[in-house]
């Protein structure tokens, strides 16, 4: 971390490189649905709905952490514990560990992308008492693990915060092990005002009680911060010279949900409020899980025109994209590029022509608040040269094409300049 400003690791100039944009899937109509829930929230179906899709027990919460919170505790984690999962995932989960008591253990992925089997056997010890999985970029995750722990009395968190819509042996991802856990944020598959779900036995749900609700005032400032993102959005989606697109590029008003991954970096572990969700927040979301086939299928389709592109790509210039799997519902759309630099001048080239971008993720390990969990196991090379760019409908095949396009203009003009 001490060379964060010479390396690669973060951006020589912060301002430069954002977020990436997560397109609304708020439709006019579904706004106005919103604010009936906002001011008469009634009780929705989402409960059955996932209880239903999953085979087991739900309970809705105020966000996805709260759920992993709750898995925690239900799992046994506390003081004298251990629990394995892989630092290449965001400081949410790493949070939910530090609050349940437990120490967190780092383990490495696969060349798949799964947690690594073989390290997390080396890894475990007696007080080893549960194993997330986290399904990166909405990956299928080694189901060997999940027979191991089960035999080993280790339980299984599956974390589909990034993969809700990816499925393997039959089953969607959050079912696979003891406990399972969604996430409604903005940047997840179901993107939406925020919330979660805790997938587990009815009847270990049954002998334990609710947590309490969360206000109904934190869902509609949830919901006016999303608007207020799409909106800034529907401007900077309008041509360049529009004068207030102009303006707020004049001004370096992005559309993001952070600035920069330097200014978003933890100063500390944060502590989630363990709430159950409140009905206007459920009635939203189920709203939106009524039309996610149809975002799915575009989704994908997206993905396969963008793939097109970047196997022109991969074959001149050795960049290449993560293709999804069978089952698999990317939540990113990522390109590996050969070289660590590369990944901040193509931000940067991006930025210039009004596409963010997203580093993720930042290993753990090199989060300064989180360097004492360290292992001594080798760092994956793999996270200074990823890049995931903007995919997600609304957005259409051709803007996709158009953001691919641009990365390989980025390549062939670098490559004239070498």
């Amino acid at each position: 971390m001490k060379d964060k400003s010479t390396n690669f690791h973060f951006p020589k100039n912060p301002e430069e490189v954002k977020y990436p944009i997560y397109p609304g899937q708020f439709s006019v109509r579904s706004r106005l649905r919103a604010v009936k829930h906002l001011l008469w929230a009634e009780q929705s179906g989402l409960t059955e709905k996932l209880e239903k899709r999953y085979g087991k027990g739900v309970v809705l919460t105020s966000s996805g952490s709260a759920a992993l919170v709750l898995a925690l505790t239900y799992s046994g984690a506390g003081r004298g514990k251990e629990v394995i999962f892989s630092s290449f995932s965001c400081p949410n989960v790493i949070d939910a560990v530090l609050q349940s008591g437990a120490a967190p253990v780092f383990a490495q992925l696969d060349e798949h992308l799964s947690l690594s089997f073989e390290d997390v056997k080396k890894k475990a010890t007696r007080q080893t008492c549960a194993i997330i999985l986290t399904h990166v970029y909405g990956r299928r995750e080694n189901t060997a693990i999940i027979d191991w722990a089960k035999e080993n009395g280790i339980v299984v968190i599956d974390d589909a915060a990034q993969a809700m819509f990816t499925k393997q042996s039959d089953t969607f991802a959050g079912g696979l092990g003891d406990f399972g856990v969604l996430s409604f944020g903005p940047s997840k598959p179901l993107a939406s005002i925020g919330g979660g779900a805790l997938i587990a036995p009815k009847e270990l749900l049954q002998q334990n009680a609710n947590p309490p609700m969360e206000r109904r005032s934190q869902v509609t400032a949830d919901y006016r911060f999303y608007i207020r993102n799409q909106r800034i959005q529907a401007v900077m989606k309008r041509k360049r010279h529009h004068p207030i697109s102009y303006l707020y590029r004049k001004a370096g008003v992005m559309p993001s949900m952070k600035a920069t991954k330097l200014e978003a970096l933890p100063d500390k572990p944060a502590v989630v409020p363990v709430l159950r969700m409140h009905p206007a927040r459920e009635a939203i979301i189920d709203d939106q899980l009524s039309r996610m086939d149809q975002l799915v299928t575009a989704s994908l389709q997206n993905v396969e025109a963008a793939g097109e592109i970047f196997a022109k790509a991969e074959e001149t210039y050795g960049i290449r994209m993560i293709q999804p799997q069978e089952g698999e519902h990317l939540n990113y759309l990522t390109i590996v590029f050969p070289r660590d630099e590369e990944r901040y001048g193509c931000s940067v080239y991006l930025a210039e022509r009004g596409i963010q971008t997203c580093w993720n993720y930042l290993p753990l390990e090199r989060i300064p608040i989180y360097e004492t969990y360290a292992g001594d196991g080798e760092e994956d090379p793999l996270w200074k040269r990823v890049l995931s760019l903007p995919f997600k409908p609304p957005l259409r095949q051709e803007q996709i094409r158009y953001i691919a396009e641009s990365v390989l203009s980025y390549c062939e003009q670098k490559n004239k300049t070498e």
